[in-house]
């Protein structure tokens, strides 16, 4: 029978060593997939998104109309708020903004 040579290995690290690369690259992957959801489980929680309570007696009325919804349609004080509130925007004729037809030309 035929002895093996001295020099005869018994890993061949021509196959075995890209593999042990490939473990080590998916071993470090996982470790930071690992650390980056904890430190994601450790932010501080988001802010909170509640109403900001109205400045202005205007911005009162305004979203106590956005409260009322479809209803506000027919409410007076929502009318006169909501044109107050144009009227702020665009700094133009509240009573043309309410009212398109008036500024239609002939």
């Amino acid at each position: 029978m035929r002895r093996p040579s001295p020099k005869a290995r018994l890993i061949n690290w021509g196959c075995v060593g890209p593999l042990l690369a490939y473990l080590a690259v998916a071993a470090a992957l996982v470790a930071a997939a690992i650390v980056l959801d904890r430190h994601s489980a450790q932010l501080a929680p988001a802010p909170s998104t509640k109403f900001i309570a109205p400045i202005s007696e205007l911005t009162d009325e305004l979203a106590r109309c956005a409260a009322l919804g479809r209803r506000a349609d027919d409410d007076s004080a929502c009318l006169a708020a909501w044109r107050e509130n144009r009227h702020r925007f665009f700094r133009g004729n509240p009573q043309n903004v309410a009212n398109p037809e008036s500024t239609a030309h002939p």
